[in-house]
């Protein structure tokens, strides 16, 4: 594994500089960062980080981050900087955008936005669901995001969406035969379980537009264990497919939270949208999980990696702007 820095002089390898680095993401950003330590004597000629520089990380010549340097902080009497790159994502999260989209899918909607803030796209799943959606003075991640939830509920497909050196990449969320297997007597270091029934929706009432009510959906077991949790929406005439997607779509999303933290040997295709199998005999886990959020740390010439696991395929969602043209 190398770090580069690029600076107006040209681009040095200073991984022998760096006493530890982190690199990470989840799935509640379209961005990863990079935020690492580095050697820092005053007057020694050592290369370190200004603001604005670009800070690359590869292994075998292949590009895993590329990301411009916008936080460091040093003490008077520390012998080390530290310092956070965050790739292009990061200004899809920082730009505003404002847009009216009169049936244009949600890769059409993407292409747009990244195109007129030059941001490069990898590649995006093809969806052909029409989309009305109108955003004023709204992120560009949210939109982004937006669009992706709201072709979700149509396909009933999770999507993952992040950033990579080549672009914006949007891929389905689906587990498949080459997904990693972790285990205690390998790779696996140890692992946490939680269980969260604290934001639940287990029940689900169907208005129409004049506030009348039409019928109501929902888990009977669930209310049952932990009291009913529901939420209102309302089917436009003629919607009602569209309506009992929606509420099917809030009960999936508002089941019980299992969630998993674990720590294992680093391994880089271990990122935020993609799938492990996870064989642990102690606490009984056991099947195939979501990675919601990844942590690679390199320390100490060690490499290990802290992941938060989800039983259950859920992306991130995001309902910014409005239906409304009117």
């Amino acid at each position: 594994m190398r770090v580069l820095l690029t600076q107006g002089s040209g681009t040095r390898d200073i991984t022998r500089l760096m006493t530890s680095w982190t690199w990470s993401g989840d799935k509640a950003s379209l961005s990863r960062q990079l935020a690492g330590e580095i050697v820092s004597i005053g007057h020694s000629g050592l290369p370190v980080p200004e603001l604005g520089n670009l800070v690359t990380m590869e292994e075998d010549g292949e590009r895993l981050f590329v990301g411009v340097v916008l936080l460091r902080s040093l003490g008077s009497e520390s012998s080390t900087m530290s310092f956070t790159a965050f790739d292009y994502g990061y200004y899809l999260q920082q730009n505003d955008g404002t847009y009216k989209f009169t049936g244009a899918p949600a890769e059409a909607q993407t292409e747009m936005v990244c195109r007129d803030r030059g941001i490069p796209v990898a590649a995006l799943p093809r969806t052909g669901v029409a989309l009305r959606r109108k955003f004023a003075g709204v992120r560009l991640n949210q939109i982004i995001v937006t669009a992706w939830s709201l072709a979700s509920e149509q396909t009933g497909k999770a999507y993952a969406v992040r950033y990579t050196p080549e672009g914006l990449l949007v891929k389905e969320r689906d587990a498949n035969g080459s997904s990693l297997v972790l285990k205690a007597s390998s790779n696996l270091m140890d692992a946490a379980t939680k269980e969260d029934a604290s934001r639940m929706v287990n029940s689900v009432a169907i208005y129409d537009t004049s506030g009348n009510f039409l019928r109501r959906t929902g888990d009977s077991e669930a209310q049952r264990l932990y009291g009913v949790m529901e939420r209102h929406i309302t089917q436009q005439e003629g919607k009602e497919a569209d309506a009992a997607a929606s509420a099917g779509k809030l009960l999936e999303d508002g089941r019980l939270q299992k969630t998993v933290t674990v720590n294992v040997l680093g391994d880089v295709s271990l990122l935020t949208g993609e799938t492990v199998v996870v064989r642990e005999a102690r606490t009984g886990l056991a099947g195939v999980f979501w990675i919601d959020a990844d942590n690679h740390t390199w320390k100490n010439n060690n490499y290990y990696a802290k992941l938060t696991l989800n039983c259950r395929n859920v992306m991130a969602a995001a309902s910014a702007g409005s239906a409304s043209f009117s």
